[in-house]
């Protein structure tokens, strides 16, 4: 079997891939029941026996967000599988999360705006790309870069009008950029919205009564 991926061309048996694929369905398993350390074990065996599988790349975030201890692990897992799927905006995303969780704010910021570049070449239909925006912006507030983070959630916010959690943290940043009117108007319609965290800030310093 050969497999062309990006610019390279890999090639492998069948007996290789249904192996892979039997071990990363052992690997979902795993992460069901909670069992992290063989899922992920699971996982690289998987990929050491075929790694053209897409998807078992995007399985090590799961593990990831669960149990931070293996994200050194994860990350180079990861590094590998956009070295085969180049140009993949969710690989990109998904390392980025990971650098996140890391509070390694530098490289998260890096790869969320690949990210970005290849959706924006490939399509931005996809359910995650408004968080790329969301969460590279999340960074950016949280390290005072504050024109950045607005950059960011308005462009969230043509994505996803509707996305509360932009609301409410574009609420934020412009109140702490003295927008106070428009704070006020963004964490209003979160509420509207049905987010209850953005009431605590429309409370707090818009409600006047």
């Amino acid at each position: 079997m050969t497999c062309a991926l990006g610019q390279k061309t890999y090639s492998g048996s069948i007996d290789s891939r249904n192996a892979a694929i039997q071990l990363a369905n052992e690997a979902i398993s795993e992460i069901k029941n909670k069992n992290y350390d063989s899922a992920l074990n699971k996982l690289l065996a998987s990929i050491k026996t075929d790694s053209t599988i897409r998807e078992t790349y995007l399985r090590l975030y799961q593990i990831a967000i669960a149990d931070h201890k293996h994200n050194a692990i994860i990350i180079k897992a990861l590094d590998k599988g956009k070295r085969i799927f180049q140009e993949d905006d969710v690989l990109n995303f998904y390392c980025g999360e990971v650098y996140r969780l890391n509070a390694n704010y530098e490289k998260a910021i890096i790869e969320y705006t690949n990210a970005m570049k290849y959706a924006k070449v490939y399509g931005e239909d996809f359910y995650l790309v408004p968080y790329y925006y969301l969460n590279r912006g999340n960074i950016y507030l949280k390290t005072g870069k504050l024109e950045s983070a607005l950059n960011d959630y308005n462009y969230l916010l043509k994505l996803d009008s509707t996305s509360t959690s932009g609301l409410t943290n574009r609420g934020i940043t412009m109140y702490k950029l003295g927008l106070k009117d428009k704070a006020c108007h963004d964490w209003e319609k979160a509420v509207k919205n049905g987010f209850t965290v953005a009431n605590k800030y429309y409370q707090k310093y818009c409600n006047k009564n």
